[in-house]
C-alpha cells in the first residue's frame, strides 16, 4: 500500500529566524526612536527589520508601507498623551490651579518618552503630510485642551491676552527641550536629565511657575501679582 501521508519538506532558501515574531510593542518602541532620531527619510525598513531580527520583509508584511509604519508607531507615542491628559485634567478645578496641573502633567509624561518631543520638532521643520497627520489627530487635541483654560482665565481678568499657540510653543518647545536633546543636556546640565520621579516633579514645577509668572496679572484689589519666592525653585534645579 502506497504511503500517502504528506510529506515534510524543509523550506527553500534562507530559514527564518526565531524572532520572526515581534511583538507589537518591541516594534513600536524601535521604531518610534528611529524616525525620532533619524527622521522618515533616514529610517530604512530593512534596518529595522535586522534591528529586530526579523527576515527583511516582516514589517513590509505587517504594515504595508514605510508611511504606514510611521502612523502606527506617531498613534501608539501619541494616543496615550492626548488620553493621559483628558483623564488626569479635572475641569472642576480653579482654572490657574487646572493650568498649573496640564503643565506639570505634560511635562512629567514627555520626561521618560524623548521620543514626543524630537518627533514633534523634526517633523514640524517643514509641511509634509506627516505633519498634517501629527497636528491634527494630536499636537491640535493638546492645544484645545489648553484654550478653554485660557480663555476662562482671560474672562476672569487673571492673566495677559498672549495667544495660547505661543504658550503652548514655550510649554512644548521649551519646557520639554531636555527630554529631547539630552546630548546638549548632559554637556549644559546633567542635573536636568531625567533620573528620578521627584526630581522630574521638581522641574515640571519650576517650568509651570515661570510660563504661569509669566502670564499673570495683578489680582484686580490692586496687589501686585505673586512673584515666587526663592524657596519655590528647586536648589537641586539651580
Amino acid at each position: 500500500m502506497p504511503d500517502t501521508s504528506p510529506r515534510v519538506t524543509n523550506p527553500r532558501g534562507r530559514p527564518r529566524k526565531d524572532a520572526e515574531f515581534a511583538p507589537t510593542e518591541k516594534v513600536m518602541v524601535a521604531a518610534i526612536e528611529a524616525f525620532s532620531l533619524h527622521g522618515y527619510n533616514g529610517v530604512s525598513l530593512r534596518t529595522l527589520n535586522e534591528q529586530l531580527g526579523v527576515s527583511r520583509n516582516l514589517l513590509y508584511q505587517r504594515f504595508g508601507s514605510k508611511a504606514d509604519l510611521w502612523r502606527a508607531a506617531v498613534d501608539w507615542a501619541f494616543r496615550p498623551l492626548v488620553e493621559y491628559l483628558e483623564t488626569a485634567d479635572d475641569e472642576s478645578a480653579d482654572p490657574m490651579i487646572r493650568l498649573r496641573m496640564l503643565i506639570r502633567n505634560f511635562i512629567e509624561y514627555s520626561a521618560t518618552r524623548p521620543y514626543l518631543a524630537r518627533i514633534a520638532t523634526m517633523e514640524g521643520a517643514a509641511p509634509t503630510d506627516r505633519l498634517n497627520y501629527l497636528y491634527h489627530n494630536y499636537i491640535g487635541p493638546i492645544q484645545s485642551r489648553f484654550a478653554p483654560v485660557f480663555k476662562q482665565l482671560r474672562q476672569q481678568g487673571r492673566i495677559k491676552n498672549i495667544p495660547t499657540e505661543i504658550f503652548y510653543f514655550q510649554l512644548t518647545s521649551g519646557g520639554s527641550a531636555p527630554f529631547g536633546q539630552i546630548g546638549l543636556v548632559s554637556l549644559m546640565a546633567p542635573q536636568l536629565a531625567p533620573q528620578e520621579v521627584n526630581q522630574v516633579r521638581l522641574y515640571a514645577e519650576s517650568v509651570a511657575e515661570i510660563l504661569l509668572n509669566g502670564i499673570s496679572l495683578p489680582d484686580s484689589s490692586g496687589g501686585e501679582r505673586r512673584q515666587a519666592p526663592e524657596k519655590d525653585i528647586p536648589s537641586e534645579l539651580l
